[in-house]
């Protein structure tokens, strides 16, 4: 069977570590040319997707200024001529405290909008066009299972993470006629080094072991469980989808 993502084109922001390192392995595991974007150095990602016969570079980006997103939408057609895929994946989320909706600075209110919200619209704005042009494309915009819950002590995260629900349903019908789908995933609590820098010495402390008891599948989440469906939504598989949310919580919530 061949490569589901053979030929294509994908752009990942935040892909410089974490989740959004996985991702950028997985889409190129798939086939895919990949665009690992990140205000952070993305070498790390781009050599280990090397080491294992991949295609990619990296980008640096600031998804907040559109000069900046239009940048890296510009280097990905320079290196590779086309963009297929966008995965609307960079957000603030580690190095934030777990603390009341009324103690939160209004600087870290407003940062963590103008890059979890904000940074999804400048880097759809930047891409689109492309996709326009050809009248296909995949943007896949990561929300969080946080916004299906109303998690306390992180009110910011979870309005922000509700708006990227919110846009890209309004994004699907905008673009749905240029045959560009876009679809959410909403990921439960993922064990990766930023949830647990966040949960140490929180009151949250320790609630990773309680939400994988709860969830059907009885196992805590790792950043490996994510890749699965972003690729189903970046594949031919997934083109009379749109406008849809995945929630991959392992069963924690039925919605």
């Amino acid at each position: 069977m061949g490569k589901r993502l053979e030929g294509k084109v994908a752009i990942v922001t935040g892909g410089a570590r974490g989740i959004g390192q996985v991702y950028c392995e997985g889409l190129a595991r798939e086939g895919a040319k990949v665009v690992a974007a990140d205000i952070l150095d993305p070498g790390g990602t781009v050599s280990q997707i090397k080491k294992t016969g991949g295609e990619a570079i990296g980008v640096n980006v600031d998804v907040r200024s559109f000069e900046s997103a239009q940048q890296m939408a510009t280097k990905a057609i320079e290196a590779f001529g086309r963009i297929d895929i966008l995965v609307n994946n960079a957000a603030l989320y580690g190095g934030l405290r777990v603390q009341p909706f009324h103690e939160i600075p209004e600087e870290e209110w407003d940062r963590l909008m103008s890059i979890n919200v904000k940074g999804v619209w400048q880097c759809t704005k930047a891409v689109a066009p492309h996709m326009m042009e050809r009248k296909y494309g995949k943007i896949i915009n990561i929300s969080s299972a946080t916004i299906l819950m109303g998690v306390p002590g992180l009110a910011h995260y979870v309005a922000s993470k509700g708006a990227v629900w919110s846009l890209s349903r309004s994004l699907s019908r905008e673009l749905g006629s240029f045959g560009i789908r876009v679809n959410c995933v909403t990921p439960g609590l993922t064990m990766s080094q930023a949830s647990k820098d966040l949960l140490s010495g929180s009151i949250m402390e320790g609630i990773e072991k309680q939400i994988a008891s709860q969830a059907a599948l009885g196992r805590e989440q790792a950043p490996e469980d994510l890749a699965g469906t972003v690729i189903f939504l970046a594949s031919e598989d997934s083109d009379f989808i749109t406008g849809q949310t995945l929630n991959v919580d392992g069963g924690l919530v039925h919605w």
